[in-house]
């Protein structure tokens, strides 16, 4: 192995190095009501990240189609969970905009939407 490292050299242990720090970024693994989900008035939503969390740098926002917040509490994040506590949803589409940083402090973000049936 030691050669096989001599003969491809530092370049190549950088590009490693980089793409090993690339793979550790918190990432949503799965989400309670799942994206594109239609499902009753959620009591929570819950994100699960592949990365333990920063919470004082991480969080969501559950806005409506007119972009107002239905979070009622400030968003909790416990090590790889964070989540939402929404009050009553109204039926109709939801969008859950998230960013997280990990403990390796880069951030990452994303959205997806569910939707509240009758």
């Amino acid at each position: 192995m030691k050669k096989i490292l001599a003969c491809l050299g530092w370049p190549f242990l950088g590009l490693l190095l980089l793409t090993a720090s690339a793979m550790a970024h918190a990432h949503l693994e799965k989400s309670v009501p799942a994206a594109r989900a239609a499902v009753k008035s959620p009591r929570h939503v819950v994100l699960t990240f592949s990365e333990a969390l920063e919470p004082a740098f991480s969080g969501a926002l559950l806005m409506d189609q007119d972009g107002r917040n239905f979070s009622v509490a400030p968003t909790k994040v416990d090590g790889t969970v964070m989540t939402l506590t929404p009050g009553r949803l109204a039926p109709g589409r939801y969008r859950v905009s998230w960013h997280a940083v990990a403990h390796d402090t880069h951030r990452t973000e994303g959205n997806f939407s569910f939707t509240v049936l009758p």
